[in-house]
């Protein structure tokens, strides 16, 4: 359940060691929530994460699981959903942190590497949120958040297989946000421009590039207005604004 604040009790991380992820989280148990259960591969990584969260909650009897999840296992959104319904009581707030950026060049010559790709951030992820979409509908009330990127938006050819598992993310996540909207559950879709965080440690960042304390600042914002999308920083969402409906010529010639 939520407080009068918008604070839920109970949240669920998918991707339990993403840096963005572990951020709104551990925003989250600065305002008091005090039930969180990580999902994801690196145990080892999801117990540091759960430290962290640990160490600024607020609220009393603070508790931090850690759960398996491997998002492209066969039917992996179904022992998800069985695990984290059998740890939360309800589940309240539900961050959809997945993700993988891969290597453009190699992926590109890799079409191994490019469904590894395509099903991490969205083709095996879509089916969990759904999953955990219906469960909050039959509970009558939930909020969801999808953490996209503008990489989605228009999808570039520096990035293509990134970008467009993206795209079909984000276009599945803000259509799913509408097929809820009488029924308790409110999705909001998060799109973050360059974030400094492990995945992209060996990247030179981009202009207006952000962090994950942000990030989360931004994502929590959004929810408690209860927002279908938010872009992280708001000016990145001009500028792809701009670049979105440049002509293809055009576009071709900006170099990211």
């Amino acid at each position: 359940m939520f407080d009068a604040m918008h604070t839920p009790d109970n949240v669920l991380l998918v991707g339990g060691s993403s840096d963005i992820g572990v951020e709104i989280a551990k925003s989250l148990a600065r305002r008091g929530t005090t039930r969180f259960v990580l999902a994801g591969r690196d145990l080892e990584a999801m117990q540091r994460s759960a430290n962290a969260i640990s160490s600024v909650a607020t609220g009393e009897g603070v508790s931090v699981s850690v759960i398996f999840y491997d998002v492209v296992a066969e039917k992996s959104y179904q022992a998800l959903l069985e695990v984290a319904s059998t740890e939360l009581e309800t589940i309240d707030y539900a961050i959809f942190a997945t993700g993988a950026l891969g290597d453009q060049d190699e992926d590109e010559n890799s079409p191994a590497s490019t469904l590894e790709i395509l099903e991490i951030n969205f083709s095996k992820l879509a089916p969990a949120i759904l999953n955990v979409a219906n469960h909050m509908s039959k509970q009558g009330f939930g909020q969801i958040v999808v953490l996209s990127s503008v990489a989605g938006i228009r999808v570039r050819r520096s990035n293509f297989i990134y970008g467009s598992a993206k795209a079909g993310l984000d276009g599945f996540a803000m259509a799913l946000g509408e097929s809820l909207i009488d029924k308790g559950v409110k999705v909001t879709v998060v799109r973050p421009g360059f974030v400094k965080t492990k995945m992209t440690s060996h990247l030179k960042a981009a202009p207006l590039s952000t962090t994950p304390e942000e990030v989360a600042k931004a994502t929590l914002a959004a929810t408690d207005h209860q927002n279908a999308s938010v872009y992280v920083p708001s000016a990145i969402g001009l500028v792809i604004g701009v670049y979105r409906h440049l002509p293809r010529a055009l576009a071709r010639k900006i170099p990211f």
